[in-house]
């Protein structure tokens, strides 16, 4: 990969790992809920599953970055205004249909992230391997928080229409 190209790929990646960071916090204050029984395996699910992204990106971030220029991947400042409105939108909500909403809308930028990380890596390279799993197994999240929104949805159609 040319100079330039590592460069924007050093950021970008930093950028993925603060969204993944960002994923792990809306699983767990999800996962503080009372009322998520129905959805307690895919919580904890999406927040391992945040963990161990941020552990492999962090292996892929190391490697491509510069030592002098580029910092070192942290903790998410608690400080941080987009922390403080993620635990605030999930801690405002006790309906089921809005968390799965605010995971659901979380994924979808996720994905877009990642989409937009493929063009920097060879098809064949250990990096975009790993980078492609992510892909897919947060597709997954996405397809199965897209059922239970419509799930949910139906539920409320059916108990609005029978009252």
């Amino acid at each position: 990969m040319e100079k330039t190209k590592v460069k924007e790929f050093v950021l970008k990646i930093s950028g993925l790992w603060n969204e993944q960071k960002k994923r792990e916090v809306i699983y767990l204050e999800a996962l503080k809920k009372d009322n998520m029984s129905s959805l307690r395996k895919l919580l904890v699910q999406g927040h391992f599953n945040a963990l161990l992204c941020q552990k492999e990106i962090l292996s892929i971030y190391d490697y491509f970055k510069c030592l002098l220029t580029d910092k070192e991947l942290g903790k998410l400042n608690k400080a941080d205004p987009d922390y403080i409105g993620l635990q605030k939108d999930i801690q405002n909500v006790n309906e089921k249909e809005q968390i799965v909403g605010i995971l659901k809308k979380s994924e979808g930028a996720i994905l877009h992230s990642y989409k937009s990380l493929t063009k920097y890596l060879d098809d064949d390279s250990e990096a975009r391997r790993i980078l492609n799993n992510h892909l897919d197994r947060i597709s997954e999240f996405y397809e199965v928080l897209s059922k239970q929104e419509s799930s949910i949805n139906k539920n409320k159609i059916i108990t609005v229409s029978s009252d």
